[in-house]
């Protein structure tokens, strides 16, 4: 890349291309290959100055790059697309990490960009563009292809896959403007909302399962009140502990429970006291009973009382651990 400022020219080579230019050309007079802020000063300097310069940091090229008219958001959350070149603007919509735009104005302090539906005015400091936009896009357009081909392999791997219309291929993620974004959002709550809903019910269902086959634990154990308490006893008929009571009825429905009152407060699922249904193991310090349902537990007692019913807070609850 040379001067010649004997001749009063000067000679410009880029990309390709070679522009040969009038010292004293105006700047409107060569505005298709000069940026319009600066270049007379620098023109000025190097005449007087007889120095070489690095004439390509402040000429635009004549032969673009594929994708040398876009930029991208470099940002780790999002990028205001503002309607002027001021943050005091409304802004219009939003870039996220990586969205693509095409410049539409000069790149200064702020850039004009297009992207998606959304034109408005982003900050430059935020934006990658130039040969740097340009690499990106490539390196983008290499994945998606790359992707795609993978695509294509699996389904010709897999040609029981139900086939689907594919819709136009879109390489680039762009800005979503300030509507799109209010009805994403409300999309999305929506759909929480839904989930939160189904999952509601979802839960209510299971509790009406775990209460039927609960209840059938209660009805089981019931048939046994009366019969006799013995210490470190498993056996519904002719004596069992607390412990052992729970551990043989829970037995009996296939279910194999720690033999201890202590071990039993890790079996199951915790659920809070509110929560619980008829057929949870109810522990207490040194002790675990099974829940009938209105607040009452069927247990073997003690020596004296036996196997009977008592009230589900006459101590206090360690947890309530749901086995079904």
């Amino acid at each position: 890349m040379y001067s010649n400022l004997k001749k009063g020219l000067f000679l410009v080579t880029f990309s390709g291309a070679a522009v040969l230019l009038p010292m004293t050309a105006k700047a409107e007079d060569a505005k298709s290959e000069l940026p319009s802020v600066g270049i007379e000063k620098v023109l000025d300097n190097c005449y007087s100055s007889g120095k070489e310069i690095d004439i390509e940091k402040y000429l635009v090229p004549t032969e673009k790059g594929e994708y040398l008219d876009m930029a991208f958001a470099d940002v780790e959350t999002f990028l205001y697309i503002r309607s002027e070149p001021t943050t005091e603007s409304e802004w219009v919509g939003k870039l996220y990490p990586d969205d693509a735009a095409t410049i539409a104005g000069p790149v200064d302090k702020w850039t004009k960009v297009r992207s998606g539906s959304v034109t408005g005015y982003v900050y430059s400091k935020y934006i990658t563009v130039g040969r740097k936009a340009e690499e990106k896009a490539q390196k983008i357009v290499k994945k998606k292809r790359e992707e795609k081909y993978e695509s294509e392999v699996s389904e010709k791997e897999n040609p029981e896959k139900e086939e689907v219309l594919e819709e136009p291929e879109q390489i680039f993620e762009y800005a979503e403007s300030k509507e799109e974004e209010e009805a994403r959002l409300k999309k999305e709550a929506e759909e929480a909302r839904r989930k939160e809903e189904e999952e509601r019910k979802r839960a209510e269902e299971e509790a009406k399962e775990q209460a039927g086959s609960g209840q059938a634990v209660v009805d089981y154990a019931c048939q046994f009140i009366g019969n006799p308490y013995v210490w470190g006893g498993t056996s519904l008929t002719n004596g069992a502990d607390c412990s052992g009571f729970v551990q043989s009825v829970y037995k009996h429905f296939g279910v194999n429970l720690p033999r201890t009152s202590g071990q039993m407060r890790g079996a199951g699922k915790r659920v809070s006291y509110s929560e619980a249904v008829p057929g949870d193991v109810i522990c207490y310090d040194g002790h675990v009973g099974i829940y009938m349902g209105d607040g009452q537990i069927v247990n073997a007692i003690n020596s004296s009382k036996g196997i009977g019913v008592l009230s589900a807070t006459y101590a206090n609850i360690i947890t309530v651990r749901r086995i079904l």
